[in-house]
């Protein structure tokens, strides 16, 4: 082997011990092909999931009106209806309340310059007049009033809630006293009066809707008074001027007591600023004087030993209206008088008082 062939033969022998030393390259993994929309589709799902969870932890409005007949002075713990409810946080699981408004009166308003409305020197009406406040057919100052006919059913029970007592028929169906204004009987006008009870099935800036009867479903004529529900049967107030004492009266007409159905054909909106809020719920409240707890609410009732002494404390969880009267589920069981005949038995109050 010649010398130059002898130095060819020594590198390529070299060279292949070098290769045979070397590490081998991984082979390479094929990428997956990439959809242009996965990122968004990514995005998709997040949004979806917390949107999901979002709802999941805002309670249910349930907006509808489930009215059950009851006996005549008979208490329901629980009202059936279940109109615009307030959440009371915090809390792991929101508890749902009943929230019940009072129609301010005259005297609260910066309208009436806080006084009765006859006390405006250009009032052209009499010294006394019916309390009224106008529900729009729309959340909107420059809306209608809607006109509901009471007829049939609805007559026999704006009759009944008056006893059949012609005096006050007459009074309540004339085309002069507030009710069935210049158009007269059958056609109610949509409007309340000053210290009623409503309850509302949705808030919308500042107005509310406020829930009423079915006017396709009357109720039973027995099962729904003002003394079971306050919030659907109202009561005719008269407000007045004192020019000696400067006062503000609210008086019965004198036919006395008058009631009538809250009901309209559509639906019918009022100012919020007209509205004061019951207190909200869950609250301690302080009891100012002697007060016995009841099973259930309401004045016919058997008497119990079960008392709270003035001084002594309780925490009130629900609500129970009662013509005139509020009643308050305590914790714990049992129901106490919160407002009894314009008395108020416990640091719990209220600016605006109820119908006299």
């Amino acid at each position: 082997m010649t010398t130059h062939r002898r130095k060819l033969f020594i590198w390529f022998i070299t060279l292949t011990l070098i290769l045979a030393c070397a590490p081998s390259l991984p082979t390479p993994v094929p990428l997956p092909t990439t959809d242009p929309n996965s990122i968004n589709i990514f995005i998709a799902q997040t949004a979806n999931a917390a949107s999901t969870q979002t709802v999941a932890a805002i309670p249910t409005f349930t907006l509808t009106a489930t009215s059950t007949a009851t006996p005549r002075n008979t208490f329901t713990p629980e009202p059936s209806v279940t109109p615009f409810q307030t959440f009371i946080l915090p809390s792991p699981t929101p508890i749902i309340r009943i929230q019940y408004f009072r129609v301010k009166h005259d005297s609260q308003l910066a309208l009436y310059n806080f006084k009765s409305r006859t006390a405006d020197k250009n009032w052209a009406g009499r010294d006394q007049t019916p309390e009224v406040v106008p529900l729009f057919g729309s959340p909107s100052p420059a809306a209608s009033t809607n006109r509901t006919r009471l007829v049939g059913t609805w007559e026999t029970l704006i009759n009944s809630l008056n006893n059949y007592d012609e005096d006050k028929l007459r009074y309540l169906k004339a085309p002069h006293t507030g009710l069935f204004n210049t158009s007269g009987f059958p056609q109610l006008e949509s409007l309340t009066m000053g210290g009623n009870i409503i309850l509302l099935d949705e808030i919308r800036g500042k107005w509310g809707r406020v829930h009423t009867l079915d006017y396709n479903n009357p109720p039973d004529l027995v099962g729904v008074t003002y003394t079971t529900r306050p919030d659907l049967i109202h009561k005719f107030v008269v407000v007045g001027w004192r020019q000696d004492s400067k006062t503000t009266i609210i008086v019965n007409t004198p036919q006395g007591s008058l009631y009538w159905p809250l009901v309209t054909e559509k639906p019918v909106w009022i100012e919020m600023s007209r509205l004061e809020k019951f207190p909200s719920l869950p609250m301690t409240v302080t009891v100012n004087t002697t007060v016995y707890i009841q099973k259930t609410p309401g004045p016919d009732n058997e008497p119990t030993e079960s008392h709270l002494d003035e001084g002594e404390t309780a925490r009130v969880v629900d609500y129970f209206p009662s013509g005139p009267n509020v009643w308050g589920r305590v914790q714990g069981g049992g129901w106490i008088a919160l407002l009894w005949h314009t008395q108020y038995t416990t640091s719990w109050q209220m600016e605006t008082v109820p119908p006299p």
